[in-house]
């Protein structure tokens, strides 16, 4: 950080964020965590004492337009990203909002559109993107060493017990486990092979009721397992393929295949468990490979969480640097793209092609980036 004083963070959400967002933010260098909103005052109130932030609030209103406030993180329910975002844009803050960006496209575009016009720093949260495994794999892609790539498979089995009914359990609030995961990986092709061309996809809900904290039985009706078949504008097919309620297996497996190599992350790297295998054209076997040491600064890397400190870092880079500089809006855009086109072609049954992207991600100061 350059500033003279901390960057002065409001928190909007107190579930999710309570598990990594807020202890991330409250250990980050160079951060100071000055406000807390929930829906409920009370667990805005406890999140501020457990973290230290000095306001709690029940409106977010309140929160993005507080002169204590430079920069806020958006992780409410996806329903409530877009009119989040554009009261944020309007009070000139600079926004760190949870992935899927939004509930469609549509959205997602105003989204975009509004913190561009307002010349303020955006990033969505993939937090996935910068695991040290996976940047490897798209330093191998740059560098030619796999040859041309061809085929990326993604199987995610994490075998996670059923939990009480939320707000995920639901389509209407922008529930569903392609949102909640497969934005991860749809972001994460995206970075090693670019743009999609087509999608296709089934959904499925397995299990079409659960019982809310309350033990009132609840419909659910967003899918909890998908599959996700894709081929890239460069050539390259992709498969993305998960299940939350299944028993456990071997939880992720992510293989790249190229013309002259391959490249295999095994396990979660979330975890401490990621093994990275490399083979190249005429190897008998693949070979483990040691991971370079990380880039990313002491402040990442001291964080309570140092996958979602790197998100913070990118926003504070980008506002720093005036350009995009970590998954903006405008990824978010991308991925809310082919979200849209699975979920379409989910319901129609059919193959949904999607329009070649012009442009790049562009200024955080100007309207460039705000695509089609």
């Amino acid at each position: 950080m350059t500033g003279i004083r901390p960057y002065r963070v409001g928190v909007i959400g107190t579930s999710w964020a309570s598990r990594v967002p807020l202890p991330t933010f409250a250990s980050y260098e160079g951060i100071e965590l000055t406000a807390i909103c929930s829906a409920r005052l009370e667990r805005a109130e406890e999140a501020a004492g457990r973290f230290g932030a000095r306001i709690a609030v029940d409106d977010y209103r309140a929160l993005v337009e507080s002169e204590d406030v430079d920069l806020v993180y958006i992780g409410a329910p996806v329903r409530l990203h877009h009119e989040m975002a554009l009261a944020a844009s309007a009070a000139g803050k600079h926004i760190l909002c949870e992935k899927p960006l939004a509930l469609d496209v549509t959205e997602a575009r105003e989204m975009l559109e509004a913190a561009s016009e307002a010349a303020v720093a955006h990033v969505t949260s993939f937090f996935v993107r910068p695991f040290e495994s996976h940047q490897y794999v798209k330093q191998l892609v740059a560098s030619g060493a796999i040859g041309e790539p061809r085929q990326l498979s993604v199987a995610h089995f994490p075998g996670w017990e059923r939990g009480a009914w939320s707000w995920l359990d639901s389509a209407g609030q922008g529930g569903g486990y392609l949102g909640a995961v497969g934005s991860h990986y749809i972001d994460l092709a995206r970075d090693w092979l670019g743009e999609f061309a087509s999608v296709s996809a089934q959904l499925r809900t397995w299990i079409g009721e659960a019982d809310d904290p309350g033990g009132v039985s609840r419909p659910v009706d967003a899918d909890d397992a998908f599959l996700l078949a894709g081929a890239m504008e460069q050539g390259a097919i992709v498969s993305i393929q998960f299940s939350r309620n299944v028993p456990p297996g071997r939880g992720r497996r992510v293989e790249l295949y190229g013309s002259d190599g391959a490249v295999v992350v095994d396990g979660d790297e979330v975890r401490g468990e990621a093994r990275v295998y490399l083979a190249r054209r005429g190897d008998r076997a693949p070979r483990e490979v040691t991971l370079p040491p990380s880039r990313l600064p002491s402040a990442v890397q001291e964080s309570a969480v140092p996958i979602f400190g790197a998100m913070i870092h990118a926003l504070l880079l980008s506002i720093e640097s005036g350009r995009s500089e970590g998954p903006s809006f405008v990824d978010g855009l991308r991925c809310q793209e082919v979200l849209d086109a699975a979920r379409l072609s989910a319901a129609e049954g059919r193959v949904v092609p999607l329009d070649p992207v012009a442009g790049g991600a562009g200024n955080v100061t100007g309207r460039e980036g705000v695509p089609r």
